[in-house]
Parts: structure tokens; sequence; C-alpha cells
């Protein structure tokens, strides 16, 4: 199977390790959720993580080749708050309602994955700056923060229950979901590189935390779309912080969906099963330099 970063490398090549590092994790992140991106995507990409481009005019530029490329475009028509599924979609289509009225699907998805996945490299080097509270309301920062260009509802949680595949993800369970998530993510992982805090860590260990606390943030879906993208990106501003990166090359888009997939709890049932994903995120948990 192809890799879906290949044409990503020539261009990441020209930067400073960690900030290739950084952007890399991030472009993988959106490959986990379905994109493709091309050479010249991760040029633009690559431009912002040099500074060669500021994110603003990425983000302008983004929104214009989308409207140039999209084959339909109408009145926005959204709302802030939809009160239920249908309310998200432009009547008779697959199309999320958006701030610029595309209806395109192809168009408004290369659009959202270019934006998401430039402003999630700009939440991770500082760029766009976010209260660290590793909390439902931290996600909802970083949702709002990767999506709010495009769908006025980001970073608010769905009042509605929504199914995904043979699961359904209740609106009445986010808030608690979210609660235990936090515990895990304040409580559970470290918020110091580990090898300051003067004790033998394992490498295991920490994605065995992490995929647990991985698992609630899943449970919970808050977020009508972007709730995969939004996770992760807490879980490595997190990881970060304790010395870690993950590296979401590190697997495939089958293997993450199948263990995200087989994570949800059993019918009538509140407590997920992390276990299937403790491999995928061994896998991906990869130890960064220690601070001089």
């Amino acid at each position: 199977m192809a890799d879906p970063l290949s044409a990503c490398a020539g261009p990441l090549s020209g930067l400073e390790p960690e900030r290739a590092g950084v952007l890399r994790a991030a472009i993988a992140n959106s490959v986990l959720e379905g994109w493709a991106p091309t050479a010249a995507d991760a040029e633009r990409l690559a431009e912002v993580a040099d500074g060669a481009v500021p994110l603003a005019s990425y983000l302008d530029g983004a929104v214009e080749r989308a409207l140039a490329a999209a084959t339909e475009v109408g009145s926005p028509d959204c709302e802030d708050a939809p009160r239920g599924f249908p309310d998200t979609l432009y009547p008779g289509t697959g199309v999320l309602r958006n701030r610029f009225g595309i209806r395109d699907a192809d168009a408004l998805r290369q659009l959202e994955f270019e934006i998401g996945t430039a402003q999630e490299l700009g939440i991770e080097t500082g760029t766009v700056a976010l209260p660290p509270t590793y909390d439902g309301a931290h996600l909802r920062s970083i949702h709002r923060a990767l999506f709010g260009t495009l769908y006025p509802w980001a970073g608010e949680f769905r009042r509605y229950d929504m199914a995904l595949r043979d699961n359904t993800f209740h609106s009445y369970w986010i808030e608690r979901y979210l609660e235990d998530a936090a515990h895990l993510l304040r409580n559970r992982l470290p918020h110091q590189h580990v090898a300051l805090l003067g004790e033998t860590k394992d490498r295991k260990v920490y994605a065995y935390q992490a995929a647990e606390a991985y698992a609630y943030l899943n449970c919970a879906h808050p977020f009508r779309e972007g709730n995969g993208r939004s996770s992760k990106t807490l879980l490595q501003l997190l990881a970060a912080k304790a010395g870690y990166r993950l590296d979401f090359a590190a697997v495939s888009k089958r293997q993450w969906d199948t263990a995200s997939h087989r994570s949800a709890p059993e019918h009538g049932h509140y407590r997920p099963d992390a276990h299937p994903l403790f491999s995928v995120f061994t896998a991906i948990t990869t130890p960064l330099a220690v601070p001089a």
C-alpha cells in the first residue's frame, strides 16, 4: 500500500527537524481522517511552518482555492447551534452547511483538511494560543480553532444523538465522558518531561494511559464533525509536555479506525475498552529529545 505521506517528504525536508516533525504529525492526523495530501499541499504548509507565509494569509488562500474549485456555491444558510443532525446539512445533499456556502463536497473536504492542518500546526507551535486546561473546555477551544473558519457551530457540543457505523453517540453522555477524560489527562498523564521527573518512566505505560484517555474522548464524540482531529490534537499537546510526539504516520487509517471502533463500550454499558487502542498508541508514542 502506498504511503499517504510520501508526497510530503520533499517539501518537509527543508524544514528544521523539530518543526518538520510537528508539521508531519499534523498532516498525519488529517491523513488518518481520510486526507491524501499532494506535494503542493505540503509545500504550502511548509511555507507556513518556516514562517515564509503568515497563517492568516495561508487560510485566506485556502478559501480562495476552494471557492475557485467548487462546482456550486450558494448562500451560507448556516446555524450557530443546529438542533438536529439534518440541520447540519444542505437539504438534499451530504454537504455540511458552511460559512462560504460551498456545496461541492470534495472542495469543502479539501478546504477542511487544509485549514484544520494549518491551524493544528499553529496550535502546536504557539501561533494560536489556547488556555491549556486539558479538559472539555480545552477540547472546545481546539475544535473552534481548527474548524471555526468553516463552521459556525465549531466548538459547540451537539445536542442530538449521532450514529456512526454501528455506534450511537448519545448527547447526554458527552459531559460525563469528557469529565472522565479530563481526570485522566490531568491526573494520570505527566505534565512535565518524563526525564525531569526523577522517575523511571516506561514509554508503553505512557502509551497505555494516553490510549485510555483517547477512548473516553472518542466515546464523547461531542461535535458534529472533527472529533478525531480535535482529540488527537489535545493528546499531542500533552504528549509534548511529557517529552513525546504522537507519530500518527506510524499506523494506517484502517488500524486507527478499527482500534477506535473496538474501544467502544458494549451496548448498554458506559465504560469504553481501551485495550484495542494499546498497540496503536504504543506504535505512535515516540520519545523527544531531553531539554537542555
